[in-house]
């Protein structure tokens, strides 16, 4: 469990939450390679990562 200030909590978080966008992307790129595509969503710290339909990889708050 996170212990630190609420600035910190408010970094991390949005550090996390740009990590997610660049996981997105990959997988993004990933489904490009035409060779099938992802399905679902990927549990993140503080979202998620979900696969729209038409709207590829995107990131959600929870």
């Amino acid at each position: 469990m996170f212990t630190g200030t609420p600035e910190e909590l408010r970094q991390r978080e949005a550090q996390a939450r740009e990590l997610a966008e660049q996981a997105a992307a990959l997988l993004a790129e990933i489904d490009a390679l035409g060779l099938g595509e992802g399905m679902g969503q990927l549990h993140t710290p503080g979202g998620m990562i979900r696969k729209r339909p038409g709207q590829g990889w995107v990131v959600a708050d929870r």
